[in-house]
């Protein structure tokens, strides 16, 4: 056998292992930050929908009040405290009597903004009362 015709294959190989690993490298990375961005915005999500519900049980607590008037009245809070900023619920509130008894339907709409995602989740809530 003559060594004449193996001469040139090292760096054939080796040139086609670091395209592979460099390939490689870059979809993991791609992989990482595809990962990252969502878990950015599920975390937004949930806090969306903890505002919508901190909305509705704000709302609640003024319709069913424990001292003062009871109020069923359309409102907006904007957090501000660490873990719910950036955030705001807008509150509708209706009251209709039906059979007698009072109802209440709250409809809490929480949206939280980031520089560059916004995310938004709605909770409804029917309530009777005395």
């Amino acid at each position: 056998m003559s060594r004449n015709r193996q001469n040139g294959i090292g760096l054939i190989a080796a040139i086609f292992l670091i395209v592979v690993v460099a390939a490689l490298a870059v979809a993991i990375a791609s992989l990482v930050r595809s990962n990252s961005n969502s878990f950015v915005r599920d975390v937004l999500a949930y806090k969306a929908f903890l505002a919508a519900d901190s909305g509705a049980q704000l709302a609640l607590n003024r319709i069913f009040a424990p001292v003062g008037t009871p109020s069923c009245a359309n409102r907006v809070y904007t957090f501000t405290q660490t873990g719910l900023e950036g955030c705001q619920a807008t509150v509708s509130c209706s009251a209709l009597l039906v059979g007698g008894q009072q109802r209440y339907d709250v409809q809490s709409h929480g949206r939280c903004t980031t520089a560059v995602d916004i995310a938004e989740r709605r909770i409804d809530v029917r309530a009777t009362g005395p």
